[in-house]
């Protein structure tokens, strides 16, 4: 599978797929932020280091029968601008909806 699946099956764009698990029937798609694309939530500046990283899981829309999931790893990130330490932006989630894997 590539990007293309995730941009013009589920309207994600700056990802990057990273693998494909089949999980009790269901199936969990992992996903991560473009290196290049990682910018600071706070001032959107590009200049920024990793500091970490969480993974959330996403529910999204079921192929056939199957339930699907996004497992996304969320950078922790520090601005070298405005010197802020914040998780990327996920702009695909409304942020009160994620939920944290165990």
């Amino acid at each position: 599978m590539s990007t293309s699946l995730l941009y013009h099956g589920f309207g994600l764009i700056d990802q990057e797929y990273l693998k494909t698990e089949y999980k009790n029937g269901d199936v969990v798609f992992h996903i991560q932020t473009k290196n290049e694309k990682l910018q600071c939530s706070h001032c959107n500046s590009f200049n920024v280091i990793k500091k970490g990283v969480t993974e959330r899981l996403f529910r999204t829309v079921p192929i056939g029968l199957k339930a699907v999931y996004l497992k996304a790893k969320i950078q922790r990130l520090e601005c070298k601008d405005c010197g802020t330490i914040r998780q990327e932006r996920i702009h695909y989630a409304d942020e009160k909806k994620a939920t944290p894997v165990d």
